[in-house]
């Protein structure tokens, strides 16, 4: 059976390269944000992830790099760069591009994608999943900047945990969801949930950990709220972010 294959249209083509080519930065944005973390594991700090995006006049872009530092470094080298950008508007968010770089110290791998009427398609990339993801299970997923960046900017209070969404990051889909509200005081709350592993990874991997919970914790402050903490089980223990700008 001859492969299918997806093609982008002509209008959204012309759209997709005006956009790459033309504006590096989107003019009269209405939002922009810069975030630094500390992540911290095994009880120490091991690295730092900056966010920097901006939304506004329907479209958003992202970027977001990580990488170890500390004793952490020295062990291992592991950093990672990402960026995407898509179309906002009243209908959510709408990815149309994506681009991911990670180097663990053993391996480098590089991934791009591409969005067509809500998939995710990968254009490159060497790397493939452990166990093949069928198609019509990543319909609708966003790609990890998209994703990170929903979680991560400033929220209103209608856009506080309502977090329910499908990942693809080339290789392995997942499923966020962060829709438990706990208000602590009038001036902070926690959005907590799960993250799924449904696709892209072994028999082995799976039996290891196939839910991790998850949560982020915000602060109201005059302009929204702002996220200032989450945590995360991984198969390597606890995760914690804690934010440093």
């Amino acid at each position: 059976m001859q492969r299918q294959r997806y093609l982008c249209p002509a209008r959204r083509c012309i759209l997709l390269i005006f956009l790459l080519l033309a504006f590096p930065s989107f003019a009269a944005s209405k939002h922009i944000e810069e975030q630094i973390w500390s992540v911290h594991a095994f009880g120490i700090k091991v690295g730092e992830l900056t966010i920097k995006a901006d939304e506004g006049d329907g479209y958003y872009q992202g970027q977001g790099s990580f990488q170890t530092t500390g004793l952490a470094g020295i062990l291992r080298r592991i950093q990672f760069n990402i960026s995407s950008r898509g179309e906002f508007g009243t209908f959510g968010y709408q990815p149309l591009t994506y681009s991911g770089y990670i180097d663990t110290g053993r391996r480098i791998s590089e991934t791009m994608l591409e969005f067509f009427e809500g998939m995710p398609i990968k254009i490159s990339g060497a790397q493939n999943p452990a166990v093949a993801i069928k198609t019509q299970a990543k319909n609708g997923a966003h790609d990890p900047m998209t994703v990170m960046w929903r979680v991560l900017r400033l929220q209103t209070e209608g856009m506080l945990c309502k977090i329910d969404q499908k990942q693809f990051d080339g290789t392995r889909l997942v499923h966020i969801v962060l829709t438990n509200r706990n208000d602590q005081t009038g001036d902070s709350v926690i959005c907590s949930g799960t993250y799924n592993r449904i696709g892209g990874y072994s028999v082995e991997e799976l039996a290891e950990m196939k839910i991790s919970p998850i949560s982020v914790t915000y602060s109201k402050t005059a302009a929204g709220w702002r996220a200032d903490a989450l945590s995360l089980t991984t198969r390597h223990g606890k995760a914690r972010l804690y934010r440093r700008d």
